[in-house]
């Protein structure tokens, strides 16, 4: 099947089960409810939750920046408008494209090769988990998974209650965090021992299938080739530093949200509903993950507030999820501008051939 062919018809499919998976959750949503709910909010803190959101695009770029830098001189403003057109894209267009445009952008900006970017932004990607890794950790240990969850039928429109057992969510919770730490070690020990790791990797990937195995020892050597751009551990703690501080503001922001709602819950309730934020959203579906993101949020708030009312729950996520995408849409389009690029010429530079084989990585 032709390659351009393969991919519309795969969008095409994942935007007709994201659509499905929207209508499902917000076909009997009570609008008036949704409304009052929004309009009672105590706007200082909503102000506040998007001064922690702008705050943090800065936090990441410096965070790219020790990354960057560390092989080449390049200019904040470009690492920050190459970042954000990277963000924009990844909220406009399924498969996370915004990656691999944020690399393109920045090596037509900083005349810097391609495969080099793509290196630098998948090392960004391993600092980002740093951070990532403290937030599950903490909303792990602190959930008490000591009885079962049950969904009324009408939060998800069925016929009877949902139940998701206390074995089930201590199996899956464990499960997760194990592999999160076995990915973290693997990343930390391919940039002291890369031939070893990509050795072992080969040793229990091959016996899935020779395209499989390929994929992903591709992966980790472009993890590999990312990590070792870095001349100095300090400034790779520097980098993982500002990854711990960009998800601090993100968890603030949150906390800001449910504050403006007058939403008196458990401390840890930030934390457990970044995580699942973080979860749901790794592989965009819709544009703007509409739906993928507000599910979460109001599973998240279920499950710690079981007799809150369920429209209050899709308030909040429709709050949150657009204080996240007013800076996406306004720095994203602000740094088209700025840097004179054309959006839909980006998009088309994407789907070129140099273009859709770093895609695989």
């Amino acid at each position: 099947m032709d390659h351009k062919l393969k991919k519309n018809l795969q969008i095409v499919v994942i935007s007709t089960i994201g659509a499905f998976c929207l209508w499902f959750l917000f076909r009997n949503t009570d609008w008036k409810a949704v409304y009052f709910a929004i309009h009672k909010t105590h706007p200082e803190w909503l102000i506040l939750a998007q001064i922690f959101t702008w705050s943090s695009y800065w936090t990441r770029v410096q965070r790219w920046s020790y990354v960057v830098r560390s092989s080449h001189p390049a200019r904040f403003r470009h690492l920050f408008t190459a970042t954000q057109i990277g963000y924009l894209f990844n909220f406009t267009i399924p498969a996370r494209m915004g990656e691999i445009i944020r690399a393109y952008v920045l090596a037509r900006l900083e005349k810097i090769p391609l495969p080099q970017t793509i290196a630098m932004v998948a090392l960004d990607r391993v600092s980002d988990i740093f951070g990532m890794l403290i937030i599950l950790f903490v909303a792990v240990l602190s959930f008490p998974i000591h009885q079962d969850i049950i969904f009324q039928p009408d939060v998800f429109n069925t016929i009877d209650r949902v139940v998701v057992s206390t074995k089930l969510l201590q199996t899956i919770t464990a499960s997760f965090t194990i592999f999160l730490f076995i990915i973290s070690g693997l990343l930390v020990l391919l940039y002291f021992k890369k031939n070893k790791v990509i050795l072992l990797i080969d040793r229990i990937t091959l016996p899935l299938s020779q395209g499989v195995s390929r994929g992903i020892r591709n992966v980790f050597l472009n993890f590999a080739e990312g990590m070792h751009i870095f001349h100095s551990h300090r400034d790779m703690m520097k980098s993982a530093g500002f990854s711990i501080i960009t998800w601090g503001a993100d968890l603030l922001s949150i906390t800001s949200i449910l504050k403006a709602f007058s939403i008196y819950c458990p401390w840890y309730t930030s934390f457990m509903m970044l995580s699942m934020i973080s979860v749901f959203i790794a592989f965009p579906i819709l544009p703007g993950v509409v739906g993928q993101y507000h599910l979460p949020v109001i599973a998240c708030l279920l499950m710690i507030i079981p007799d809150m009312n369920t429209d209050m729950t899709i308030a909040v996520a429709i709050v949150s999820h657009a204080l996240t995408l007013i800076p996406i849409a306004v720095l994203g389009i602000c740094s088209l501008l700025l840097e004179r690029l054309n959006f839909f010429e980006i998009a088309q530079r994407c789907y070129q051939t140099e273009l859709q084989s770093c895609s695989k990585y």
